[in-house]
């Protein structure tokens, strides 16, 4: 990674997200540059931040933590068909919306993509506000490996900064959506 170009940045799009995950699952090579984290549990005892700060910045700036890091990790289950996203000190990912469907080029869905915000009572806002996305294979997809592999997602994680006037509405959102849920 010494040898980026300047203003290099890693920014995959989310098929090309979707399809890092599924060479990671095949054991395939990811020709990922070394930008995807696999030893990080980011459904863990850690703090978003602290989380964050075990991925591998994806430009030459290791200090902007407004760009996402790329963590494989594995969920939690909670029941035999629910998952817990239980994280840090009694603080969890909250879903924001439907999960998405994602395709390559107008073929069939590969996978899909969850948007979600950490929400957390006790929370500090100078910790600012972080934001993850979590993508998963498709079940046409899965079907074809062994059922251990369900449960592996890729998440991209990064603090989103804002004014305090847009960072309420953004708290008002996610509590809405907590709410939906």
């Amino acid at each position: 990674m010494e040898n980026l170009e300047e203003g290099f940045r890693f920014s995959p799009t989310d098929a090309e997200a979707v399809t890092f995950l599924l060479r990671f699952i095949a054991g395939k090579f990811m020709d990922d540059s070394g930008f995807i984290t696999t030893h990080v549990d980011t459904y863990s005892e850690q703090e978003p931040w602290d989380i964050y700060s075990h991925g591998v910045p994806c430009c030459n700036d290791d200090n902007d933590c407004t760009q996402y890091r790329f963590f494989i990790t594995t969920l939690k289950k909670k029941s035999e068909s629910r998952y817990s996203r239980n994280v840090g000190n009694k603080g969890s990912w909250k879903q924001q919306d439907k999960s998405k469907p994602v395709r390559k080029k107008g073929g069939p869905v590969i996978g899909y993509k969850k948007s979600m915000c950490y929400k957390n009572k006790g929370y500090k806002q100078e910790d600012g506000h972080w934001l993850m996305k979590e993508y998963d294979l498709s079940t046409y997809i899965l079907d074809k490996f062994d059922k251990d592999c369900r449960d592996i997602v890729l998440c991209a994680i990064k603090k989103r900064t804002r004014t305090k006037a847009t960072m309420m509405l953004m708290n008002e959102e996610c509590t809405n959506s907590e709410d939906q849920t």
